[in-house]
């Protein structure tokens, strides 16, 4: 991906919460990390509907805090090891990430899964942790990368923690986006397995965001009950013959009740 997240910037607003030059600033630290390599000045200043001036203002503020670095020899610019540190007291703090992580290093262990935490953000789900499973394929997604509610494990646990009108509202009319051939696109057809979703505790998805990929998710509950997170788990069925849907959801069902208790939730 090499673009801006419209949610940190958008030129065309009138009224722009905050400080406009801070959403500029948050535009450009997201398109470098976006980037896989070094983007020069012209080029940021377009993908960010900006001027160069306006950019190389920007970009020398952030070099002199060191959360952007610029290459000697192309004069180009990456995101710098400043930013290594922003979310590193929080994954030290945060007691969801905290406990999540150990019962995604068991699954991963044990079982060669890949294991992900995830939790509503807008009209999407947004990675908060992701832990690589020991097995011979990787499926990797980033902490702080989003990814769509209708073609996830995790993101239809999202959805069917809503009622009905509230996931239709963030579904739309549809068509939803197609990712592979399997992936539901309409809105109707998934209404319809949230509710199966809610009697059994948890999702699958087969081939509908990845092909050959499976992938289960599960509720994680907060002190009061409520859904505050998914957790889930993806693998490619190739490499795990044995492995069923249903002893899958079983592993992630115990994990997250596991997490859930941690959190505080007492189940009745």
């Amino acid at each position: 991906m090499n673009g801006i997240n419209p949610r940190f910037y958008n030129r065309d607003s009138k009224s722009m919460s905050g400080s406009q030059s801070l959403d500029r600033g948050l535009a450009v630290l997201e398109l470098l990390d976006n980037s896989p390599r070094p983007v020069g000045i012209r080029e940021i200043a377009r993908q960010v509907s900006l001027s160069p001036t306006i950019v190389q203002r920007l970009v020398k503020t952030l070099a002199d805090h060191n959360y952007v670095k610029q290459d000697e020899e192309t004069r180009r610019y990456s995101i710098g090891y400043r930013a290594l540190s922003l979310g590193m007291s929080l994954a030290r703090t945060d007691n969801l990430i905290t406990y999540a992580h150990a019962e995604l290093e068991k699954l991963a262990e044990e079982h060669q899964l890949n294991g992900y935490l995830g939790t509503l953000h807008g009209t999407r789900a947004v990675y908060l942790l992701s832990v690589q499973g020991k097995g011979p394929v990787a499926i990797r997604n980033e902490p702080g990368e989003v990814t769509h509610l209708h073609t996830t494990a995790m993101g239809k646990v999202l959805l069917a923690s809503l009622t009905d009108e509230q996931a239709a509202t963030l579904m739309g009319p549809g068509p939803m986006a197609r990712v592979t051939e399997a992936t539901i696109t309409d809105p109707r057809q998934l209404l319809a397995q949230l509710e199966s979703i809610r009697a059994n505790g948890y999702a699958t998805v087969v081939d509908e965001n990845i092909a050959g990929v499976t992938s289960v998710g599960a509720p994680v509950r907060g002190v009061s009950g409520r859904i505050i997170a998914s957790l889930s788990a993806a693998y490619v069925r190739q490499f795990c013959p044995d492995l069923t849907v249903e002893a899958a959801a079983r592993l992630l069902m115990d994990a997250a009740g596991r997490l859930s208790a941690k959190l505080g939730y007492a189940s009745k």
